[in-house]
């Protein structure tokens, strides 16, 4: 009897149990109809993330729905958002979004898509990096070991250096002749820049560009470098030198190191030797009237500040030299001593030393400096206190255009 009464108080419950249940779905169902069955636009299809100087590029392409009407981003943990329009093709649409404003560091992009009743997609999330004064700081420019001018004077050179790694560039920035401001950009491989024409003692800029990765969509610099272009200068043609023999002027000494060859363009031996005199001095006839601004002087690399390489002399200028040889015609245009660098005795020479003087030597002349047609050197003392001088080369270099 007491097992009957355990078996039917069992059945109950479970009927109460069932009914219950029953009613709590029905109804949760019934709120799940009333308010339509949920919509879900199409999602973002790929989206490609491209950093930028403290800014990050979206490119969103979009999926095949054509009910998309907008796109939003999200970052920061959602404090800060962008809502972008959509205007649907028939294609495939891609949209560029810019992301301004953001501090150096990685970021996490959260993007949903929109249709016109207001119903979201799923999300999808896009991860960046924005670059900015840490990595900029970063950045050098390509030295500019130097700035050569044309014989005629009407072009420069630059000289660069090595570039840093990850350079891709130079961008550099001068003005011409005509005053316009010209820009060019100097690839990594070259070390070698010619610029055509140039606005004499204006500023040239330049600065090496860097991609953080291959997927930034704009380059980083340094801060740029300035530099102020020579005033023009050129070379006195040398096809246009000769000797100009006067009477009490040095002979050559002989051994085939002839007076033509200090305008030769060969910078070996043999140059131009004197016979056993000192002082002695030497005219060179330049084929017309120029004023000098300065001039440079080769030794002979066979015996650099030793020997007969001329260590002391005087230049002088005329047009019309007399005839008979005296100094009477002559203007007195600077006494000068070749430099060395090391300030070591004869015969002993630092790499310095060496490098200074194969450059040639260069030495100024006095601003407003009257033009002359013949210029005569007079040699006063050598380096190894050898009887005779030596020359290898001289360049005379003039701003008259």
């Amino acid at each position: 009897m007491k097992q009957i009464y355990y078996t039917a108080g069992f059945w109950m419950v479970l009927v109460v149990l069932m009914l219950s249940c029953t009613k709590t779905n029905g109804d949760a169902y019934k709120r799940y109809l009333e308010k339509g069955e949920l919509t879900y636009p199409g999602r973002v299809d790929t989206v490609i993330v491209q950093p930028g100087h403290n800014r990050i590029l979206l490119s969103v392409v979009l999926g095949n729905d054509p009910l998309v009407t907008r796109l939003n981003v999200y970052w920061n943990n959602s404090q800060d958002s962008m809502e972008v329009p959509v205007k649907r093709t028939t294609g495939i649409d891609t949209i560029n979004v810019m992301v301004p404003g953001l501090n150096e560091g990685n970021y996490n992009f959260v993007l949903y898509t929109y249709d016109n009743a207001g119903n979201r997609s799923v999300v999808v999330n896009a991860f960046g990096v924005a670059y900015g004064q840490n990595y900029t700081s970063s950045l050098v420019n390509r030295s500019l070991r130097s700035v050569e001018q044309s014989a005629d004077g009407n072009q420069i050179q630059l000289n660069w250096g090595e570039p840093a790694s990850g350079e891709l560039g130079i961008e550099v920035q001068y003005t011409n002749a005509a005053g316009a401001t010209q820009q060019l950009t100097v690839l990594p491989t070259e070390t070698t820049t010619t610029i055509p024409d140039y606005k004499e003692r204006s500023e040239l800029t330049y600065r090496s560009k860097y991609l953080p990765d291959s997927t930034a969509f704009e380059y980083f610099y340094p801060k740029a470098d300035t530099i102020t272009l020579p005033a023009f200068e050129r070379q006195l043609p040398k096809s246009g030198f000769s000797i100009l023999e006067l009477p009490t002027d040095v002979k050559e000494g002989g051994y085939n190191w002839l007076m033509p060859f200090l305008w030769d363009e060969n910078y070996d031996p043999p140059g131009f030797a004197t016979e056993s005199r000192i002082p002695c001095w030497f005219t060179i006839d330049c084929g017309s009237a120029a004023a000098l601004s300065r001039f440079k002087v080769w030794q002979a690399n066979d015996r650099l500040y030793n020997l007969e390489s001329v260590k002391t002399f005087e230049l002088y200028g005329s047009n019309a030299p007399a005839a008979d040889g005296s100094w009477a015609s002559w203007t007195k245009i600077g006494a000068y001593t070749s430099l060395k660098p090391s300030g070591l005795p004869p015969g002993q020479n630092t790499q310095e030393d060496i490098d200074y003087a194969k450059a040639g030597e260069v030495f100024t002349v006095p601003e407003a400096t009257a033009s002359f047609q013949y210029y005569r050197f007079r040699l006063l003392s050598n380096w190894g206190n050898g009887k005779f001088m030596t020359m290898e080369e001289v360049t005379f270099y003039t701003r008259d255009r």
